[in-house]
Parts: C-alpha cells; sequence; structure tokens
C-alpha cells in the first residue's frame, strides 16, 4: 500500500503586525499586499490570498515570499503546475533556502512525480541537512518503492534529529517487524508507547510484536525465548490497546488467541472476547472460532 501524507507547508508570515482592513489597492506597496495575502490565507480566503500574492509578484517579481506562498496555495489545491513553477521562481530567488526545494518535494510527491521529489528532497537537505520533514517525506518514498534499507536510513535521521517523530518510529517499527527483526520492531513501538502513553496503535503494534515472539497473533512465527514470556507482554499491550479503545477488533481477537496460547489454553477467557468480537468483526470471530475449536480438539483448554 502506497503511503501518502497530505500536503502541507507553512506560509511565509511577516514580522510585523497585519493590519485588519485593506488599503486603496491603487497606492499600496508590495508589503502591503504581501500583509492582506497572509492576512487572507489565514482567514481561509485562497482565492483572495492568491490575487493578493499575485499583484505582489507583479509588482516586485522579485519577491521571493510572495512566490512561494503562491507555490503552497497552487499545491494545496492540486493545481501542480502552477505550484511547481512559482516555487521554482522562489528557489531561483533564494537559492540557498531549503523551503522552496521541501516544498516542491511535496507536490511532485502529490502529483505522482516521485523521480522529481527524490530530486526535491535530496536538495533540499543539503541546503539544511537537519531538515527532519525532508528525511522523513524521502523514506516514505523509498518505503512505497520497496527499497527499505534507503527508508530506514532516512527514517533513522529523521528520528535522530527529532526522537518524538511518531510516524517515523511507527515506519521504523513495520520494516523492521517485514524484515523479521522483531526485537527492534519492539523498541520503535515500545519507545513510541513511552512518548504517547494514549497511543493505541502503539500499544497494538507492540502487542503484535511480542506475539511474533511467542507465536501469538495473526503471523505465526515461533521463536522461542526461555528468558521472556513475550506471550504475556502481548496480553498487557492488547489490553492497554482495549483500555483506549474496547472497540478496536484486531486488539480484541489477538488477545483472545493469546489468552489461547498461555498455559494449557484459557478457551473460557477466549470466548468472552468472542462475544464482544462477533458484534465487531464477524470475519474476525469466525477465524476466533476456528482457533478455539483446534484448542479444544487438541485437548487443551480449560
Amino acid at each position: 500500500m502506497r503511503i501518502v501524507f497530505a500536503f502541507w507547508v507553512s506560509l511565509v508570515l511577516l514580522t510585523a503586525g497585519v493590519v485588519g482592513a485593506a488599503a486603496d489597492p491603487a497606492t499600496e506597496s508590495p508589503s502591503a499586499r504581501f500583509a492582506q495575502g497572509v492576512l487572507a490565507s489565514e482567514r481561509g480566503q485562497v482565492e483572495r490570498a492568491i490575487e493578493e500574492f499575485r499583484t505582489v509578484v507583479r509588482l516586485e517579481p522579485a519577491h521571493a515570499e510572495a512566490h512561494y506562498n503562491l507555490g503552497v496555495l497552487f499545491g494545496e489545491r492540486g493545481q501542480w503546475t502552477d505550484a511547481m513553477a512559482s516555487l521554482a521562481k522562489a528557489a531561483e530567488l533564494r537559492p540557498k533556502d531549503a523551503d522552496p526545494h521541501l516544498a516542491m518535494g511535496i507536490v511532485a510527491s502529490q502529483s505522482g512525480d516521485d523521480d522529481r521529489a527524490i530530486h526535491e528532497f535530496i536538495e533540499a537537505i543539503k541546503l539544511q541537512p537537519d531538515l527532519t520533514e525532508a528525511h522523513f517525506r524521502l523514506g516514505v518514498i523509498y518505503q512505497n518503492r520497496k527499497q527499505d534499507d534507503l527508508a530506514v536510513g532516512q527514517y533513522r535521521t529523521t528520528v535522530k534529529n527529532d526522537p518524538q517523530h511518531l510516524p517515523a518510529r511507527f515506519a521504523l517499527g513495520f520494516l523492521a517487524d517485514r524484515k523479521g527483526d522483531m526485537e527492534e520492531a519492539i523498541r520503535q513501538f515500545r519507545e513510541i508507547t513511552t512518548i504517547d502513553p494514549r497511543s493505541v496503535e502503539g500499544y497494538y503494534n507492540l502487542g503484535l510484536a511480542y506475539g511474533r515472539k511467542s507465536m501469538v497473533g495473526l503471523a505465526d512465527i515461533p521463536t522461542p525465548d526461555i528468558t521472556t514470556d513475550y506471550n504475556t507482554l502481548a496480553m498487557e499491550a492488547f489490553q492497554h490497546t482495549l483500555s483506549w479503545n474496547p472497540n478496536h477488533s484486531g486488539a480484541r481477537y489477538n488477545l483472545a488467541v493469546a489468552y489461547l496460547y498461555q498455559g494449557r489454553g484459557d478457551v473460557k477467557r477466549a470466548r468472552e472476547h468472542l462475544e464482544i468480537l462477533s458484534g465487531l468483526d464477524p470475519a474476525l470471530a469466525e477465524k476466533l472460532i476456528n482457533k478455539i475449536e483446534s484448542v479444544t480438539q487438541k485437548g487443551g483448554g480449560h
């Protein structure tokens, strides 16, 4: 599945105060019209903002910030060609500024031109090596292309620059899981739940990672470990998930399966979750019924 993130970059804001009412357009300076464009954009008046920024670049063709803001607004509206033209002009006028290249990378990615997006993100990083958003979005493109090693490198740089960047940590956890490196997956998902103790998906994926270490969950991959009870850790993670979202069908299913793998198999507790799961996800409920029957037919369960 292709990972897509919404178009987002910041408009350039004036350091001076922005007045609340427009003066006579015929007598306004480019800076005043620029201020009106920023104000209109903040108020959600996109058409008015575009009109103001267009007036600015007509009056002052070398006004880099106005070109940049036009590019951002065109990008938010899906006017890719106009966006790239405005942002390219901003980059030409501000050759040492990484933001226009970041914005062009986002526009290119959103319009489906990943090769151009990669080029622009790399250019942005050359100008500003710690530009977290460029590293992260570059990682997303590599991940979508299944170039996992390149993606991991960008995501690691992202969390190095911003340790609390949860999307990058999720991505690192998913990629580690796909590679079979469950220790790294567990580390990333645990870090997510430390940063955000209410992260439902953080706890859920942590539970899945623990489960995969003890043959529990949607993928039964046995990895014996006599020093750690990963099954219990998985159950605790799924219980955390359900404490924040009782209707999380995946967590409820996997918690029930964990009960079946606990000791001789706690069929009673599994059936309690089956009753709730039936109203949430009939397909998963049917899958759980089959697992319960498998345990009971083998003479296990209590």
